[in-house]
């Protein structure tokens, strides 16, 4: 165990002390940071919230636009003026756009002028509703009449023979966020640490440095030893990210970010983050015990970017399979991979959208990651305790001499 310790110490220690580590963390934390901070960068930049729309027509017409229009959006500030002021207001940058409303023959229109093109569908939805409240004076109808002539038709949707795990609109944008995020982190930390753990194995075969740990500690345990330390690096940079959103929350207001751009996250969303994490950790752990065998068949530093291609190539199709997939998740292109080992941490993470899938099911794409997770170790174990003193050329090569060495 203390030499177990004492590779895993150093190869960690020299990990999260490298200056490529620390850079990339940092950067990740500043973008939760910056995230957390978006509607103050936003207002920064922004400053629609001082630009003033005119109002020219007849009073009466005016303060009916203006008192509709807020019903709808109270933060824009409009002004009553007359034509003439609005057009040298507009010309003087003083005015966003100014809004002519003219009355001809009980039809109400209006004609927008501005600097830039101009934004005609709320000032069109508003003297739409100008002109329904006008027309209904003149037939006498009360409020509640005119509300019963403009409110639309309900449709409700009943789910026959199915589970009926439907979820709202907003739920469901906020769980494809999710998903959509997830994906990427799982796609990217994999094939990162997957070709971290490849290099630091080859490296030292390459440098016959291998040759002098060999005589002190097995070749398995210091195998094992460095997969670990790879393991907790990504867990360690994981973890500070993960520490960095929940400062944001209490530091910065996160969760009333969330909620000015309308997302909250139900039960189903935490379910899925759940899975988020659970397929992360099974994905870094398929991808570097791979890896780990493909290093020790590898004699040479500079093979080693070729070598593991084809493990980017398995996660890059999954990746692919899963976004190109968002919105049909149940499509039998998705059910199959799902199943499929190395595609399973991605494709069954995209599964966790669909409303007819079950706990039972997500939970054998978790057996089938820990048993590929196990075997791709033991192989790995057996691998390297074989292809210690082996140089030849080839994987296939490498890979026959090692399991033939007793």
């Amino acid at each position: 165990m203390n030499k177990f310790m004492t590779t895993f110490s150093m190869t960690y220690l020299k990990k999260v002390t490298s200056r490529s580590f620390m850079i990339t963390t940092l950067i990740l934390m500043l973008a939760v940071i910056a995230l957390s901070n978006m509607d103050r960068i936003v207002d920064f930049f922004d400053h629609s919230e001082d630009e003033v729309t005119a109002v020219a027509g007849a009073p009466d017409l005016q303060d009916a636009f203006i008192t509709t229009y807020h019903q709808t959006d109270k933060q824009m500030k409009l002004k009553k003026v007359d034509l003439a002021a609005g057009k040298k207001g507009i010309e003087d940058d003083t005015y966003k756009q100014l809004v002519e409303i003219k009355a001809h023959e009980g039809q109400l229109n209006a004609t927008i002028y501005s600097k830039d093109s101009a934004d005609i569908e709320p000032v069109q939805t508003t003297l739409s509703a100008v002109q329904s409240s006008r027309v209904a004076q003149t037939l006498d109808l009360t409020p509640a009449e005119l509300k019963l002539l403009t409110a639309p038709a309900q449709v409700d949707e009943k789910i026959i023979g199915g589970q009926n795990n439907q979820v709202d609109d907003n739920e469901k944008f906020v769980n494809i966020a999710v998903v959509y995020i997830g994906l990427f982190l799982i796609f990217l930390v994999s094939v990162n640490y997957a070709s971290q753990i490849a290099t630091e194995i080859a490296m030292e075969k390459s440098s016959r440095v291998i040759e002098m740990i060999v005589t002190s500690v097995s070749p398995v345990n210091h195998m094992m030893a460095k997969i670990a330390a790879i393991i907790a690096v990504a867990l360690t940079q994981i973890l500070a990210v993960a520490l960095t959103i929940i400062a944001s929350i209490y530091i910065f207001d996160l969760n009333e970010v969330l909620k000015s751009f309308d997302i909250t996250f139900g039960p189903g969303t935490i379910r899925i983050i759940i899975y988020t994490l659970i397929f992360l950790l099974l994905g870094l752990l398929m991808n570097v015990s791979i890896s780990a065998i493909i290093g020790a068949l590898t004699n040479r530093v500079e093979d080693i970017a070729q070598a593991v291609m084809p493990i980017t190539f398995i996660n890059l199709a999954a990746f692919y399979i899963a976004i190109f997939n968002l919105s049909t998740p149940d499509n039998m292109l998705v059910k199959v991979t799902s199943y499929i080992p190395f595609f399973t941490p991605i494709v069954m993470l995209l599964r966790t959208l669909s409303s007819h899938i079950t706990d039972f099911e997500l939970n054998i794409g978790i057996v089938i990651c820990i048993l590929t997770i196990i075997l791709s170790l033991l192989l790995a174990a057996r691998i390297y305790k074989g292809s210690v003193f082996s140089y030849g050329k080839g994987l296939i090569n490498n890979f026959r001499q090692a399991l033939s060495m007793k």
